[in-house]
């Protein structure tokens, strides 16, 4: 991860993004589960990679899931460590970069945090990291912005709630990059903002080679799904994936 996209962080943007993305984790972790019960896989740990500030984890606790999580941004370690006090969280250095030690049932790494990783050799790296922490048959669960929707982005998102206001500016990179710059307002009981920012550079890849790379760290068993984790046929064409690959 670049240098200035961490120190950008700090503990009002964890708790910024913690509002802005509990309902992705809360959903995800519902069709996560649905997926499960279908398929009948003895999911009963979890380690989540650049896990934010936990609540995918938190969310998979409810079902019995036993969780932790890695995360390259101290103060996402901070918030998470002190809202989740019974959660082990680990600080890395970059987020393919974590240890392989334990054995778990599942591995995430959600949000498209994966796209947050420059090179496709780094992403390799997360894969075989991934692919080494899971025991015999365990699931590594991620997703990632495809090049359709990233090569050609360029917009600008508001989004206004009760308690935080949020805005989200996209534009095209050099290369293989897409520049985003996000900016929390938040409110406090006397109508007061908070203000806090982050800059993500974001890179991607064409599928072929994302499928490539996982073979390649030892998945042969990976489906392109839709958000509800159903495999879908033309993931060329979709903004985002999510990607099921089992060991």
């Amino acid at each position: 991860m670049e240098t200035y996209v961490s120190q950008s962080f700090d503990k009002n943007y964890a708790a910024a993004w913690s509002s802005d993305q509990g309902g992705f984790s809360y959903n995800l972790a519902q069709n996560l589960m649905e997926y499960i019960n279908k398929n009948k896989k003895p999911v009963k740990t979890a380690l989540d990679i650049c896990c934010g500030t936990g609540e995918f984890l938190y969310q998979l606790s409810r079902f019995g899931i036993v969780g932790a999580g890695t995360e390259v941004a101290k103060s996402m370690i901070d918030y998470s460590q002190e809202k989740y006090p019974n959660m082990k969280f680990t600080l890395t250095k970059e987020i393919y970069d974590f240890p392989t030690k334990g054995k778990y049932d599942l591995v995430s790494c959600n949000h498209d945090m994966v796209n947050m990783i420059e090179k496709l050799s780094n992403w390799k790296e997360l894969f075989v990291n991934a692919y080494k922490s899971l025991n015999k048959g365990g699931m590594f669960v991620f997703d990632f912005y495809t090049k359709k929707k990233l090569e050609n982005w360029d917009e600008v998102i508001f989004e206004e709630s009760d308690t935080m206001d949020h805005v989200k500016s996209i534009k095209k990179g050099m290369d293989n990059k897409t520049i985003m710059k996000e900016i929390y307002y938040m409110k406090n009981d006397e109508g007061f903002y908070k203000k806090t920012f982050d800059i993500i550079v974001e890179s991607y890849f064409e599928n072929k080679e994302i499928l490539n790379t996982l073979n390649a760290a030892g998945f042969k068993n990976v489906q392109f799904c839709d958000f509800s984790l159903s495999p879908v046929a033309n993931a060329e064409e979709r903004n985002r994936v999510h990607v099921i690959a089992i060991k």
